[in-house]
């Protein structure tokens, strides 16, 4: 759907009125509660925190030795501050955050009780003797999250291991590197799983679960007896198959996708309004330009109009936007970082926050009446999705056509 702006002088008295009929239908699929709760939020952080803030990735050519990044030790944020992380996810209005308590490296931010094939306890994370970092990085992010009143959740790779010399699931053939640790396929599943039973099962009721890359069939069963055990309300990107709450990739992560968003569908991308699974629809994007999720030294930041059109395209247009938060290597978000954060919540508020004027209701007409000649750009629209409604727009003689919309989004912009 196309949104311009341009502005719309209505005069005294004027109701902004379309009887729009909201016919209740039969046989619609309905969210759940936690993908309602996932799409309610609008706005996550998607925090990129591990080995690779120091390692960008982890390579044959960057894991042997000491000064290498097969070194717990080298995970080593000097000023690690969550109360820093706080006040940027208010500035910018987070709803809730995702941390990558394990990304591609294989090293964990939570020190781990679970044992290798040889009996010992999985080394590479962080409470090890060895480590840089002492303390349990997950649990003081929930208890951050906990303080602020935002939801949380965690990114769990079961794609990629360097650790366990895993890579697109598989192990994968050749000799290990020094530091490497020789597992069996069935062997790497079981510590996977085991991982996530203690991330999903000792950090409180989650909002969202990341499944990067999916999952194998052979480990679908498991991980949906799990999911339903531990924790059968969190939204789950990339679960459809093994959670009752799926969220689907919108199939960019550049965050400028202009065409409709529906929430129902099972393909990555823009959905499909035909489906009958509700699917919610996650757009992830970065703050740095260059397309990097983990931080790297220099990188410039996407302007605040650049997330303006960042936000319309995606919250604006029934998504909803989970924003990279990539910590620096002091363990804090970047000052850069943090102002463009704070700027970017700024306008949401100064734009979104006090409409000038609001109804809502059940019926077959909705009639907002606007103070004496109110200039705007934009109406808000939102659907009850609980009660599932067909939304129609008839066109009648005496009445001012303002826009049409494909799908209920969250904005539409007005053009003349």
């Amino acid at each position: 759907m196309s949104l311009a702006t341009v502005g719309l002088l209505l005069a005294a008295g004027l109701s902004l009125a379309g009887a729009l009929p909201l016919v209740q239908s039969q046989g619609l699929p309905l969210p759940t509660p936690g993908q309602l709760r996932y799409e309610t939020n609008e706005i996550a952080a998607l925090i990129h925190f591990n080995m690779q803030t120091f390692f960008h990735s982890c390579t044959k050519d960057n894991w042997v030795g000491l000064h290498g990044s097969s070194n717990p030790a080298n995970f080593a944020p000097t000023n690690l501050n969550f109360s820093n992380w706080a006040v940027s996810f208010k500035a910018m209005g987070v709803k809730h955050a995702i941390l990558t308590a394990k990304h591609d490296c294989g090293h964990l931010l939570w020190p781990s009780k679970v044992q290798l094939p040889n009996g010992t306890v999985y080394p590479y994370a962080v409470g090890r003797e060895n480590s840089y970092v002492k303390q349990d990085v997950v649990a003081e992010f929930v208890a951050m999250c906990d303080s602020i009143g935002i939801g949380h959740g965690f990114y769990y790779s079961l794609t990629n291991n360097f650790f366990l010399n895993v890579r697109n699931h598989q192990l994968q053939p050749g000799p290990l590197l020094p530091g490497q640790v020789n597992v069996s396929q069935s062997e790497f599943e079981a510590i996977a799983m085991g991982h996530l039973t203690e991330l999903w099962g000792n950090y409180g009721n989650l909002t969202e679960i990341w499944f990067d890359g999916g999952y194998t069939t052979d480990m679908a069963a498991e991980l949906t007896a799990l999911l339903l055990k531990l924790q059968p309300d969190a939204a789950a990107f990339g679960g459809l198959g093994v959670s009752p709450n799926p969220v689907r990739w919108i199939g960019t992560e550049f965050g400028n996708d202009a065409a409709p968003i529906w929430s129902t569908g099972t393909a990555e991308g823009n959905g499909d309004p035909d489906s009958p699974v509700w699917n919610s629809a996650a757009c992830d994007t970065t703050l740095q330009r260059a397309d990097r999720w983990f931080y790297f030294p220099g990188d410039p930041v996407r302007t605040l109009s650049e997330l303006i059109q960042v936000y319309h395209s995606t919250v604006g247009n029934n998504g909803v936007l989970e924003l990279d938060f990539a910590i620096d290597r002091t363990g804090n978000v970047h000052p850069d970082h943090a102002r463009a954060y704070a700027g970017f919540g700024d306008w949401i508020r100064s734009c979104y926050g006090s409409p000038v004027a609001s109804t809502s209701g059940n019926g077959t007409q909705l009639v907002l009446t606007l103070p004496t000649r109110t200039k705007l750009d934009r109406i808000a629209i939102r659907e009850d999705q609980v009660r599932r409604t067909r939304l129609f727009v008839p066109r009648r003689p005496a009445w001012c056509f303002v826009c049409s919309a494909l799908a209920i989004s969250r904005v539409v912009r007005i053009s003349a």
